[in-house]
């Protein structure tokens, strides 16, 4: 389940960074902004997964680990349709706070 997971990130960091690509330079800062938390999350994943891993006691962290790594790649790929929407949203965040 742990491979799964490591999967799943490999697979967003990959979809992410071939969205960032496709963008201006100028726009990607923004971008990694706000591509942040679905990285984040599967950070998370990958925490819980270890944890559970390790600790043997607890095995429904797998499942939810597993899940919280497939939203993430869903996330990753709906991003990667199209950066400039990210974009857009990173930059009216920023201009709000």
């Amino acid at each position: 389940m742990l491979a799964g997971c490591g999967f799943c990130a490999l697979y967003a960091f990959l979809t992410l960074r071939a969205g960032a690509a496709r963008l201006h330079y100028r726009d990607r800062p923004l971008y990694w902004r706000g591509a942040a938390l679905p990285l984040v999350l599967l950070a998370l994943a990958m925490g819980v997964a270890g944890y559970g891993l390790l600790s043997g006691r607890t095995p429904g962290l797998f499942g939810l680990s597993a899940a919280v790594g497939a939203l993430s790649a869903a996330a990753a790929w709906f991003i990667e349709q199209e950066p400039n929407r990210l974009v857009r949203w990173a930059y009216r965040t920023q201009r709000s706070s």
